[in-house]
């Protein structure tokens, strides 16, 4: 909910509440295939059976980055593909307990292609409804090959939902697509490291405040062989309050409570600080300028879809 809201709405509004769990956890590091990602497949079943017993009505669960591979430099030799028995496993656990999970991987899309560090949705019924590929890899550090497109996809309890990933987030255009094709939820799974926690909680907070969206934040925790991986994982909502936050390097379940009807009220409404339509449109706070003049610079900077307004 809003906590001093920089945006009141005047009106009624009727949204439903879409209820998510955030998995903080620690991921083992895929030395190999047949052993190691099975190992992590098992750990996130584990971690949705037991959010089921004691969050009861949950619709959406989320894993950090590379969830299945822990994040390393040798991991992405050993990608899964959409037909693995491992997002099997995965996908069947969704169809009986009956929710939506986000999930990170390293993929193979195409036989043998450029490995891609993938964020993948299965819905209430055992099916994919969204595969994402990072489009900013955290470079040098990580030898994955860029996706090309933010994608927005329809979820539960009237969300349109886009994932990014980790560093994606660094990025201001990452954020902006999501929002110029009218995501009310981002999803942001992350492998974060010390010392960033001041970046992660910033750039968390601005995609939601400019964007006008919730923000919904999942990250790995834990030690490794090089860094320290520090949790934090958070929800934002679109004034760009934490509302929900997990603590320092421990193992956490986060639960939230989303409003997608409210964001896109606010989004609607709130011309003051609406930099997807204010980018082209200067001037368009005052109600005596017709709602801005359209500016005459290159529009394919942003025109990731058709305004709408």
């Amino acid at each position: 909910m809003n906590y001093g809201s920089c945006f009141p709405i005047p009106g009624e509004i009727k949204t439903k509440c879409l209820s998510v769990a955030l998995f903080q956890m620690p991921v083992k590091k895929a030395v190999t295939k047949l052993d190691d990602i099975p190992t992590n497949v098992a750990e996130i079943s584990k971690w949705m059976r037991r959010t089921v017993i004691g969050l009861p009505g949950v619709d959406l669960m989320v894993t950090p980055e590379t969830a299945l591979h822990g994040f390393s430099p040798t991991a992405h030799n050993y990608p899964v593909t959409l037909d693995d028995d491992n997002i099997a496993q995965l996908k069947a656990v969704c169809k009986e307990l009956r929710v939506w999970l986000v999930f990170g991987a390293y993929i193979d899309l195409k036989n043998g292609e450029p490995v891609q560090n993938a964020a993948i949705t299965i819905n209430d019924k055992g099916e994919i409804a969204n595969l994402y590929t990072k489009t900013n890899p955290w470079n040098p550090i990580e030898p994955t090959y860029p996706g090309s497109e933010i994608k927005v996809f329809d979820g539960p309890k009237g969300s349109r939902i886009a994932t990014i990933i980790c560093s994606d987030g660094d990025y201001i255009d990452t954020w902006k697509e999501a929002a110029y094709k009218k995501a009310n939820v981002i999803i942001r799974i992350s492998a974060y490291m010390t010392p960033y926690e001041r970046v992660y909680e910033t750039t968390n907070k601005a995609g939601a405040y400019f964007n006008k969206c919730y923000v919904l934040s999942t990250n790995e925790c834990g030690l490794d062989d090089a860094y320290c991986w520090f949790g934090n994982s958070m929800a934002v909502n679109p004034d760009g309050d934490i509302y929900a936050q997990a603590p320092l390097q421990a193992p956490y379940t986060l639960k939230c409570d989303v409003y997608p009807g409210l964001a896109d009220a606010i989004q609607k409404q709130a011309l003051m600080g609406d930099l997807n339509y204010l980018g082209n449109h200067r001037g368009g706070t005052n109600p005596n300028a017709a709602h801005g003049k359209e500016m005459g610079f290159d529009k394919s900077l942003y025109d990731f879809k058709k305004e709408e307004k």
